[in-house]
């Protein structure tokens, strides 16, 4: 066999190769409970976190995400066992989530770039913003709060103000039961991540539910913090996961230009301009 043929049987052998290569699926835990960050819509699962990552691992040939939905503390569970590659969305965690086995290590990393910040805003009624309301949340003792179940954005200051009685809080089982009981004036303030709050608030406003004159005596009292949320990847029984490195390089990658390009924004805008 010549120089020539053999050539043209290795570019053969390697495109036949590329083309038969077995796509790797990537199984990511998140949730569906909180539009817009990840919800479902018609029974499909979507959301800003779930498009983002869908966006950016088509763009990443050999590789497809399989999106599973857990409660909160199961998926925690799985990736703290490496049961699965990634978890959707976390804060960062590196350093109180750690395996309850010594030496004590973090469970997840690592943490890709940033996905998006979070803005969590302290609602109130324009009265009760009167008095000066400077420190969360000890300058809100005394009143009364909404916020969604299990949510923990309040902090736990919040926590024990709360067990101590000197805040009474009502839970609600999502953004929407929130904003409806402050508008009857049940409560005096709401707890809320910013864009769920405003997502809903739109979302009634053009299902005609609410008017925006309605709205006018919800104002932002406080911003009480921001927390930025990432793709977190197990770093537990990795051998499992051999590809890990290269998924997690490529994947910063299109996270990148997403970025720069303004794609975020633009998907974003997409849930919350309504």
């Amino acid at each position: 066999m010549n120089r020539g043929s053999l050539l043209l049987l290795l570019a053969l052998i390697v495109s036949y190769s590329a083309s038969g290569a077995k796509t790797q699926k990537i199984r990511i835990a998140t949730y569906d409970i909180l539009p817009p960050y990840a919800f479902r819509q018609d029974d499909k699962l979507t959301g800003v976190y779930i498009e983002i990552v869908k966006e950016a691992i088509t763009k990443m040939p050999g590789y497809e995400v399989e999106f599973e939905v857990y409660p909160w503390a199961r998926a925690k569970q799985m990736v703290m066992k490496g049961e699965i590659f990634g978890i959707l969305p976390p804060y960062f965690h590196a350093h109180d989530w750690l395996t309850q086995k010594s030496p004590k290590k973090a469970y997840i990393w690592p943490y890709s770039l940033q996905l998006l910040l979070q803005t969590d805003i302290v609602y109130c009624q324009k009265d009760v913003l009167k008095a000066p309301r400077n420190r969360f949340p000890e300058d809100y003792k005394g009143l009364s709060f909404a916020k969604f179940r299990g949510d923990g954005r309040a902090g736990p200051k919040f926590a024990k103000m709360v067990e101590n009685n000197e805040i009474k809080l009502t839970e609600v089982d999502n953004v929407r039961s929130s904003i409806f009981i402050f508008l009857s004036k049940r409560v005096d303030c709401v707890v809320s991540s910013r864009l769920p709050f405003k997502w809903w608030k739109n979302k009634l406003i053009a299902a005609g539910e609410l008017k925006s004159s309605n709205l006018d005596a919800i104002t932002e009292a406080k911003i009480i913090s921001k927390n930025a949320g990432y793709l977190g990847y197990t770093d537990i029984n990795t051998e499992q996961y051999p590809y890990k490195d290269d998924f997690v390089q490529k994947f910063d990658i299109q996270i990148y230009h997403m970025k720069k390009s303004g794609r975020i924004d633009e998907l974003i805008s997409s849930f919350t301009d309504i």
